[in-house]
């Protein structure tokens, strides 16, 4: 019977390639962009390679300082996914701003439009 690590490990790559096959899922059906899915892979990536390389993780948490390994993981997902999530407010209030605009200027056109429906002489006249 493999050691728990060993189990935590497989665990672990199979649950990132799980994922990293749910991206690519989402992106050939239209639902993600591929700009989106190189951010996800990366954050799979990360796990996968915490996984496989288990001595990197040891090393950098004691560089950093941190006392139990595994919380450099979750450290490291943290950060990545507030990283994207402030990157995602960025787009959203762009979309917005434009969304804004978008629709200042359809109310423009439409109220122009009335004035020239209003102002025109009936047909047959």
């Amino acid at each position: 019977m493999p050691s728990p690590e060993v189990r935590i490990q497989a665990v672990a790559i199979a649950a990132a390639l799980g994922f990293a096959a749910l991206t690519i899922v989402l992106v050939r059906r239209r639902k993600l962009s591929e700009w989106y899915s190189l951010i996800w892979l990366a954050a799979g990536g990360l796990v996968s390679a915490f996984a496989i390389f288990r001595n990197v993780q040891f090393v950098l948490a004691e560089a950093i300082g941190i006392y139990y390994p595994p919380v450099l993981i979750l450290g490291s997902l943290l950060f990545m996914l507030l990283g994207i999530t402030l990157y995602l407010s960025v787009v959203l209030t762009r979309l917005e701003a434009w969304n804004r605009r978008l629709a200042q200027r359809l109310a423009l056109l439409e109220y122009r439009q009335q004035r020239v429906e209003n102002s025109a002489p009936p047909p047959g006249q």
